[in-house]
């Protein structure tokens, strides 16, 4: 007998008006009928029939209880159907775009997490290339790491990336900078994307700084870029995350430069294709937002040191 079955025999009781006619329209043996009806009075521990010149109909009890019997089972055939419909969705495949930058750690295990946790989902990852953009019509959900869109596909927040200045672990000069105006004395590596000035900021101070870094070695890679800092060849700009993180990221290559400053934020973002999705993209989109780790999340009022415009003083 499932859970339901005993309810269904005291909605067709009340329906049918007997117990022959209740058996025969849910198709089994009056005995049966009887059984469940029994074990569904044992169980609320109330009567729920009473015979009358032979024949067993519910009670007053049971007339009250069976109301709220068929209210049940018709949310438990919705339910049904909405796992039903569920478990159809969650077929198929996710074409996902995701920006070079976070190609690697995070997005490899939290993606291969979801296809162990749906096993007849299947994903078609593809990495974009520095500034590249992802085509609109065959993409399910694009990864960025900046503020790129496409007209076909709406962006949502997923996360943000601080960043501050860092050379490699090893002691040298450039760890014991006194102030930004003397970022000059360090080489500095940067990326192709950076803009000509790099906006610092500091929570005790209302102006930011304004760097322009004259850089002899500028690359489109980030690996790259965190590379060669690490293997000493100057000073730059990376996410707090690589830096710091034991689990996610190189923590113990890196040392910060100007200890309180921090560069502008990196903004993450979920593109996705406007209108109705089939509900496995939905489902992907929330498993990225539960397993983002603690570091990039978004917290209510979260703002970078230099999202509102303020003065810049430039060297």
């Amino acid at each position: 007998m499932t859970d339901f079955d005993a309810l269904r025999a005291l909605v067709a009781l009340q329906e049918h008006g007997n117990l022959t006619a209740a058996a025969r329209a849910l198709e089994c043996p009056k005995s049966t009928l009887s059984r469940r009806l029994a074990a569904l009075e044992s169980a609320l521990g109330h009567p729920l029939t009473r015979q009358e010149g032979g024949r067993l109909l519910l009670s007053d009890a049971g007339s009250c209880y069976a109301g709220y019997g068929e209210r049940i089972l018709t949310l438990a055939e919705e339910a049904r159907h909405s796992v039903a419909a569920f478990s159809r969705e969650m077929r198929g495949e996710v074409r996902v775009w995701v920006d070079q930058p976070l190609a690697r750690g995070w997005a490899t295990r939290t993606l291969n997490d979801f296809l162990a946790r749906y096993p007849e989902v299947s994903l078609e990852v593809r990495v974009l290339p520095p500034g590249g953009l992802p085509t609109a019509d065959g993409t399910d959900l694009w990864l960025a790491c900046d503020d790129r869109g496409l007209p076909g596909l709406k962006r949502t927040p997923l996360g943000r990336w601080r960043r501050r200045l860092y050379t490699r672990a090893e002691e040298g000069p450039c760890r014991r900078l006194g102030a930004p105006s003397k970022l000059d004395a360090c080489p500095w590596i940067g990326l192709v994307s950076e803009p000509a000035e790099i906006r610092l900021g500091h929570p005790s101070r209302e102006d930011g700084y304004g760097h322009r870094p004259r850089a002899r070695l500028r690359v489109d890679s980030l690996e790259m870029l965190a590379d060669a800092i690490a293997r000493g060849y100057g000073i730059g700009v990376l996410p707090s995350w690589l830096a710091e993180c034991p689990r996610h990221g190189l923590r113990g290559h890196y040392a910060r430069v100007l200890e309180d400053w921090e560069a502008e934020p990196v903004d993450l973002s979920c593109h996705l294709p406007r209108g109705a999705r089939p509900r496995r993209i939905q489902v992907l989109v929330d498993h990225l937002h539960a397993h983002l780790p603690k570091r990039w999340a978004l917290e209510s009022g979260d703002s970078s040191l230099l999202s509102a415009p303020r003065r810049t003083s430039a060297r």
